[in-house]
């Protein structure tokens, strides 16, 4: 029975009336599915203990929900809480599938395998046997079970229950992180030809993607390159060691789940890299903090092209759950009304194709890229069906992609057109740079112009995001004369208070 009393709202959980060491892991329950773990924190002057809720949850929460809170396998306190006014319960799963989502060790709404199918365990551990011997076979990569897929088997030699795919590794040959970056690519090169869906989050990591459907995927399974530079150990992307206190190889098998895969030499050392000393302990509460040091090296070396992705495509499964509504833009608008009948138009950040749509039935050509794969799957399905819209996976944070589309757009007959509607709303400062090039080069040919809209206020941004935000309008203007751009504001008062509308040209052009 409870002894304590909870209230909560979108920002904070409280609870009433419990005695409750700080540090002490508790454990919140919807519905009776714990969904998240948490440390206790130092209760108020009233001795209540508020909770902070992460911001990825936070901004899920809507209407109401049964919340209870556990501490050392007993509940403490339980309830029902109302979000807000919307009269629906709040359930915490993933749109399109409905599958159960828990709050993960990174602060991300995610799946766990607690609750699902026993089978699919097995599936995503067959898979893994199978990229063990495929890279093996074609490239001599010994891959090794490591992360949450190393930790669970060690403790008692199965998965762990809150985990959510298959952590793979291997140890690169090379010891300059630029030749551990080539090598990385050369890898995923190879993937691709043997028939995976590849996802690049970094210069030394993969993501293998196993589709279920059209928006949805079955599980995933990630690939880290583990690499020793100048006497220290990495391991992407978090571990920093002295090498001599990590031993990989020679490789030894391990049992996982009744079967048997391969792990490093010295498991206990590699553990204690990622997770710390205290790896031996389960914590369900266990974050990942990395070191400033390993930060500031994995970043400069092998960079990060994955940046607000999974919030993108948790967006646009939603937005497909609810029924898209594809309305075009005030930019789509705009830019139907000054183009050249017959144009061509590269749609940069296409989400689920409205606006590329909108401006194909104007007449147009349209190449739509994207990074959201649901949302390409999406548009693909039904949008593209009389061919005037073609829908491509892009990254515009990485060079090779934004080289990519130079090539296509050439192989477009005529002048290419370029529309963006609040992309760089969306970008780092990398994505920024690749994407200017990108537009520069295309606006060298007679004629080209690009219609571009950036937020400069409003809804953009938040606290779960890392890029998404409102632009600095005088820094967007520097950028552009950076590039030897040359923007003309063409607003006409609607909306001009959340976002700028330019048309923009080479200068001198």
């Amino acid at each position: 029975m409870s002894a304590a009393a909870l209230t909560a709202d979108p920002d904070r959980l409280v609870i009433t009336g419990a005695r409750i060491p700080s540090g002490d892991a508790l454990s919140v329950l919807l519905d009776g599915r714990r969904i998240w773990t948490v440390r206790a924190p130092e209760p108020g002057d009233d001795g209540a203990l508020a909770v902070v809720w992460p911001p990825a949850l936070s901004e899920r929460f809507t209407g109401r929900a049964r919340l209870a809170v556990e501490h050392a396998g007993r509940e403490i306190a339980a309830g029902t809480v109302a979000f807000d006014d919307h009269g629906s319960d709040f359930d915490l799963s993933e749109p399109g599938t409905g599958i159960p989502q828990v709050v993960n060790k990174w602060g991300r709404i995610a799946r766990s395998f607690e609750g699902r199918d026993a089978t699919l365990i097995e599936q995503v551990l067959d898979e893994a046997e199978r990229l063990v011997q495929v890279l093996h076979g074609t490239l001599g990569i010994e891959l090794f079970v490591t992360g949450g897929t190393l930790l669970g088997p060690v403790r008692n030699g199965r998965i762990m229950a809150h985990d959510d795919d298959a952590d793979l590794a291997y140890l690169s040959e090379h010891t300059n992180p630029s030749d551990v970056v080539l090598e990385s690519f050369r890898i995923e090169r190879t993937l691709v030809e043997q028939g995976y869906e590849v996802v690049r989050h970094s210069g030394g990591h993969l993501q293998l993607m196993f589709p279920g459907g059209t928006v949805t995927d079955r599980f995933y399974l990630d690939i880290f390159t583990y690499f020793e530079c100048d006497g220290w150990f990495y391991g992407t992307f978090h571990a920093r060691e002295r090498a001599e206190s990590v031993t990989i190889h020679p490789l030894k098998a391990l049992p996982v789940n009744g079967r048997m895969l391969p792990g490093p030499a010295e498991p206990a050392q590699l553990l204690a890299a990622i997770y710390g000393p205290s790896w031996e302990v389960p914590d369900p509460t266990f974050t990942f903090i990395t070191p400033p040091a390993a930060f500031r090296r994995y970043y400069w070396w092998l960079n990060h092209f994955d940046v607000d992705r999974e919030n993108w495509e948790d967006h646009h499964r939603a937005a497909i759950e609810a029924g898209p509504v594809l309305t075009p833009s005030r930019l789509a608008v705009a830019t139907a009304d000054q183009l050249p009948p017959s144009s061509t138009v590269l749609d940069l950040g296409c989400g689920l194709g409205a606006d590329a749509r909108y401006l194909a039935d104007r007449g147009h050509r349209v190449l739509a890229v994207d990074y959201s794969r649901p949302a390409l799957a999406w548009a693909q399905e039904n949008l593209a069906l009389d061919g005037a819209v073609l829908f491509e996976r892009a990254n515009l944070t990485m060079a090779r992609h934004a080289l990519h589309l130079r090539k296509r757009c050439a192989e477009l007959d005529g002048t290419v057109h370029v529309h963006a509607n609040h992309v760089f709303n969306a970008l780092g400062p990398l994505g920024w740079d690749t994407t200017l090039m990108l537009i520069k080069h295309l606006l060298a040919a007679p004629g080209s112009r690009a219609f571009l809209e950036v937020g400069v206020a409003g809804a953009e941004g938040s606290a779960s995001w890392t890029e998404y935000q409102p632009v600095e309008w005088e820094r967007f203007q520097e950028q552009l004369r950076r590039y030897s751009l040359a923007a003309e504001e063409q607003d006409d008062g609607a909306g001009a208070a959340t976002g700028r509308r330019v048309l923009v040209r080479r200068e001198g052009t």
